[in-house]
């Protein structure tokens, strides 16, 4: 009999940001696992699944606790007599532990962040609540920091499934032009994605800017939202060369603007695992990380990336000034990159993982 599975995920979001769980979705339906999606808003990806079969619910969740919403997903775990709910952000979480209240069935939170604090009340009605049976972290990292918030008797609730990638997906991908990004063919392209805010450490990328060889000639393309706002143009400004940054803010398609980049950088203060990182490594780019969270277990063989100690301008940008003189080999490195993924974090394992979860708690 077919494990009957709510999954609870905000797949409405930009295509390349939710491929993950959609595809995680199709594999763990592909091993006969009758899936229910619940999203929040109808987009052609999720009218894709529809058309294949996948049941789709649409929930706005606009609150942390909603009677409305919770009355909705109550409706839809008894209509479908589901097993086992698996939910990846807060909101979802919140309402989903109130619906499931004098229900026979098991909880699984996704987590991929390390922002999940004992201190913070809220967490305690989501992800840190004794409601849930299990919590897949995005990385050691994750785990080790989400059991350091857990009591001790529910420590080994927690459980490593990284978040896997597969170059397929971006077969076809068109990179966006030197032409269209207004850079010469002699310029030594670097790019970066993420929101702006303090724990992506763009701060230091910035700093490191005005350290680079006066001689190279670089330009560094910021995408994410935020990253064309008044505070990151006045980043730039105090790099000392601000006509080296290229500032596009929100971007559909951020896998167009890393392949025709050089050089992928995360500057981040910590990293769950990194979705943008995968991403580069997919398209066998270089990568630079910080040793802040979980990204650097993707280079942890050594020669596929270059890892630097987090908050250090300096260290990144001698990083960065490395790679511009040794430009010739990094191909080669993006290839043992996008090898990783292939081998080590390929999302084939974290639908055996995660269905191997499933079984665990219900069979």
């Amino acid at each position: 009999m077919a494990y009957r599975v709510l999954f609870i995920s905000d797949i409405s979001l930009s295509p390349f940001t939710t491929i993950a769980d959609r595809m995680l979705i199709r594999g763990l339906r592909a091993r006969d696992v009758d899936m229910t999606v619940v999203t929040q808003r109808p987009t052609p990806e999720t009218q894709e699944l529809e058309e294949e079969g996948v049941r789709v619910e649409y929930v706005i969740f606009d609150k942390k606790i909603s009677r409305t919403i919770i009355t909705r997903l109550r409706s839809i775990i008894d209509n479908g007599k589901i097993e086992l709910i698996h939910v990846t952000f807060g909101k979802a979480m919140t309402n989903t532990i109130m619906a499931a209240r004098g229900r026979k069935l098991k909880i699984i939170g996704y987590y991929g962040s390390l922002s999940l604090h004992w201190h913070d009340p809220s967490a305690w009605l989501a992800f840190l609540s004794p409601r849930i049976d299990r919590l897949i972290c995005a990385s050691d990292a994750v785990e080790a920091h989400a059991k350091k918030q857990l009591p001790p008797w529910r420590r080994n609730r927690t459980v490593r499934i990284y978040r896997g990638y597969n170059p397929e997906w971006f077969t076809g991908l068109i990179p966006v032009t030197r032409g269209e990004i207004g850079a010469r063919n002699d310029e030594f392209l670097i790019c970066t994605v993420g929101i702006l805010r303090k724990v992506k450490g763009i701060r230091y990328l910035t700093e490191a800017a005005g350290l680079l060889p006066k001689e190279m000639p670089f330009r560094i393309i910021l995408i994410g939202d935020g990253t064309d706002s008044p505070d990151t143009l006045r980043l730039a400004a105090e790099s000392g060369v601000p006509e080296r940054f290229i500032h596009k803010g929100h971007q559909k398609n951020p896998p167009a603007w890393m392949a025709a980049c050089d050089l992928y950088v995360q500057p981040s203060l910590s990293e769950g695992l990194g979705r943008a990182i995968s991403e580069a490594m997919c398209l066998g780019k270089p990568v630079i990380v910080t040793d802040g969270g979980g990204a650097k277990e993707l280079f942890a063989r050594g020669d596929n990336g270059f890892v630097v100690p987090r908050g250090s301008a300096a260290e990144l940008a001698k990083a960065i000034t490395g790679c511009w003189k040794n430009r010739d080999s990094l191909a080669a490195t993006g290839e043992k990159a996008r090898e990783t993924i292939l081998k080590d974090f390929h999302h084939g394992e974290t639908v055996m993982k995660t269905f191997e979860l499933y079984h665990e708690l219900l069979g």
